[in-house]
């Protein structure tokens, strides 16, 4: 009798002790994700700065290229935890869809930022060699 009832003490002191371990693993949930949002957040009031900035005039490809990069990776960071521990966690497949949408359409925009900007850079150090690619010639004479 003394062993079963020790044997049901033990059991009853793990399972306490796991449902008051559980808090503490969602609430690190939490913790971590507020810490990676609000680093995304900030990189985003960043890059609206930028945006505000331009004052409704084309942004400067090489500067939104080379700034891009804390948003992508604040980001990145956020989608690989939320991947990582959206059961664990409990995060709805829906925000992690969101995420990656959005972190996708992102990376895309930067990449054509960046490629627009390397060929305003090859054009800029083509005009200074004087070797600035020469327009065609219209056509002469009777049409």
């Amino acid at each position: 009798m003394t062993r079963l009832r020790s044997s049901i003490m033990v059991a009853g002191l793990s399972l306490a002790g796991a449902l008051w371990a559980a808090p503490v693993f969602a609430q690190s949930c939490n913790e971590d994700l507020q810490k990676l949002g609000t680093q995304r957040n900030a990189e985003m009031a960043y890059m609206n700065v930028l945006i505000k900035q331009a004052k409704g005039k084309p942004l400067d490809p090489t500067l939104f290229c080379a700034k891009s990069g804390g948003l992508n990776a604040a980001e990145g960071a956020m989608l690989a935890y939320l991947e990582k521990n959206k059961d664990w966690c409990q995060i709805p497949d829906g925000m992690v869809a969101q995420l990656k949408e959005t972190h996708t359409k992102n990376l895309a925009f930067a990449a054509k930022a960046c490629d627009f900007a390397s060929k305003i850079k090859k054009m800029k150090e083509q005009q200074a060699e004087g070797g600035a690619p020469q327009a065609q010639p219209l056509p002469t004479g009777p049409l």
